[in-house]
């Protein structure tokens, strides 16, 4: 009988979830686009920033398309194609004539670079009315942005005495008639930021306690996160060396206690809100992770502790994407599989190659640095081949003149292809090429990343394999 109402309670709130989402459509025509795919996400949430897939958009031959997909509240739906991050607020139950970007695809130079960043645009939709959300954000942030950009470095040295307060006054005077709430909510935080900055972040207690302390909690408006995410920046690191950092550490280094890291931050009188507080705590615990001041273990400890003490679905969600984040490509954990296609478009999964350690490429014929590895890693196959397997997966656009390149070098280990914005490009976390990973026998990460054959592999991983090493 439990197992019965168990699957009654997932059966109610699956139904009660398609219940309360709602239809969106969209449609348009992008003749430079014709017979692409272009892949729409929103984030899981703002503190993560994991992606989620809402929908494929399909473009046909003659550059059409359309699409319907559904969402329960506001969302911020977004694509990253060529060199855009293209974005637009999708509400329910609405329609919209999307008109995407022109066509510009990334140069080789820009997907090699680590630090290409994509160019944020608001995707452009026809037969916008004033009133419409999209079209008062695109308005409110051409006389925000505009403003900041001229004025940032006076504003941030001067502070109050700069025309800020003229400034936002005009700007409320010119956008407090529209009574759409997700819009006055995106205005008013945004309003917030440029207030923190104009008193150079010395008064953030102030700015928290105002408009965030008695205030609801607003996920998935981008003001209200990206001034929040601001605030709370590395906040645990930073309370580590403010009076009393010792007990915080103690607390989650030692305790993993929730109800304790809760009274310790109830000192501050802007954070006695239980749920505010938690969302301070997920963004202490996330950013944390990369802090270097506090241990791995004991953080997904705590974090473990709020996700079983929480009464927030929400927080749940949050912390089961941060621990999905941090537990991603760590060394000790399954390596993420693959099904990708050989030279010969023979599909190999990752799985085929347990057993043996496995030794993981990412690269690109076209980078020097990937043609000089090549040579390396033809050394190490040749002398690990009975113990490691080699496997180089390969971003080129042109299979072809890939397979020529890997003729032409003599090239006999493992070769796979795949895109460059992939799932397991994605997944692998891939940023640099060429990168490398070391998988154990048992499907493992055992390094993670790998050094490359050039920074000395070999050294490493003979240390690890000697004994079973053929003798010779």
């Amino acid at each position: 009988m439990i197992k019965l109402k168990n699957i009654l309670l997932v059966l109610f709130t699956s139904l009660a979830l398609v219940a309360n989402s709602a239809n969106v459509h969209i449609f348009g025509e992008a003749k430079e686009y014709a017979s692409n795919k272009i892949i729409f996400y929103k984030y899981s949430d703002r503190i993560s920033f994991i992606k989620e897939e809402i929908f494929e958009l399909e473009i046909d031959k003659q550059g059409n398309f359309e699409i319907d997909f559904e969402i329960e509240d506001i969302t911020y739906v977004f694509a990253e194609f060529g060199v855009y991050h293209a974005y637009f607020y999708a509400e329910p139950e609405a329609n919209y004539e999307l008109i995407l970007p022109p066509f510009n695809e990334k140069s080789e130079a820009d997907l090699f670079n680590p630090f290409f960043s994509n160019e944020t645009i608001h995707i452009g939709i026809k037969n916008l009315k004033p009133t419409d959300l999209n079209y008062l954000i695109i308005d409110f942030d051409y006389y925000y942005y505009r403003y900041l950009e001229l004025k940032y470095i006076e504003i941030y040295l001067n502070g109050l005495e700069t025309d800020v307060d003229t400034f936002i006054k005009e700007i409320n005077l010119k956008f407090n008639e529209y009574d759409n709430q997700y819009f006055q909510d995106y205005k008013k935080y945004r309003i917030a930021a440029l207030k923190n900055i104009a008193t150079q972040k010395k008064y953030e207690d102030q700015v928290v306690y105002a408009y965030y302390t008695k205030s609801p909690v607003l996920y998935d408006n981008p003001a209200y996160m990206d001034l929040f995410n601001n605030i709370y920046a590395k906040y645990f690191d930073l309370l580590l060396v403010a009076p009393h950092g010792d007990k915080l550490y103690a607390i989650i280094t030692y305790g993993h206690s929730i109800s304790r890291l809760k009274k310790f931050l109830n000192r501050n009188l802007s954070l006695r809100n239980n749920q505010f507080q938690e969302l301070v705590i997920l963004k202490g615990l996330n950013d944390a992770f990369g802090g270097g001041n506090l241990q791995w273990l004991p953080l997904l400890l705590t974090l473990d502790s709020l996700h079983l003490s929480t009464q927030y679905p929400l927080h749940k969600n949050i912390a089961q994407n941060i621990a999905d984040n941090t537990l991603s490509m760590a060394r000790g954990t399954i390596a993420p599989p693959f099904d990708l296609p050989d030279t010969l478009g023979e599909i190999h999964s990752l799985n085929e190659f347990k057993n043996k350690y496995t030794y993981i490429q990412f690269a690109n014929t076209k980078t020097y640095t990937s043609q000089i590895e090549f040579n390396l890693m033809k050394n190490l196959h040749n002398r690990y081949k009975g113990v490691c397997n080699f496997i180089s997966i390969l971003t080129d656009e042109n299979i072809d003149e890939a397979k020529l390149f890997i003729n032409k070098n003599k090239l006999d280990w493992t070769f796979l292809f795949t895109e460059i914005n992939s799932k397991t490009i994605s997944t692998y976390k891939i940023n640099t090429y060429p990168s490398y990973f070391l998988i154990d026998p048992g499907g493992s990460l055992l390094m993670s990343p790998a050094p490359a054959p050039s920074e000395d592999f070999e050294k490493y991983f003979f240390k690890i394999v000697r004994d079973k090493m053929p003798k010779e």
